[in-house]
């Protein structure tokens, strides 16, 4: 009777991703990004302020990227929104 053995073969797609995020911890790669419609994120930050979730400090110090245009109406906004106080 032969004995069974088992063999672990690694793919070159797993290697490359762990080289891809220790590149990342290290600072030498371009960080991961994910474009999401606003609408999708606004509601769960919303929610994760009202609830005081502690992981959200954990970005607090993270760039988002916006369209200009959201941007010039947040300003507006946050201008109306001061004069009001």
């Amino acid at each position: 009777m032969s004995k069974h053995a088992l063999k672990i073969f690694q793919s070159h797609d797993s290697t490359d991703r762990r080289e891809r995020e220790l590149d990342r911890i290290a600072g030498a790669a371009e960080p991961k990004t994910v474009a999401v419609p606003l609408g999708k994120v606004v509601p769960l930050l919303m929610d994760a302020v009202a609830n005081d979730r502690a992981w959200l400090n954990d970005f607090a110090e993270d760039t988002v990227r916006i369209d200009a245009d959201l941007f010039d109406v947040l300003l507006a906004y946050q201008q109306i929104h001061s004069r009001a106080a």
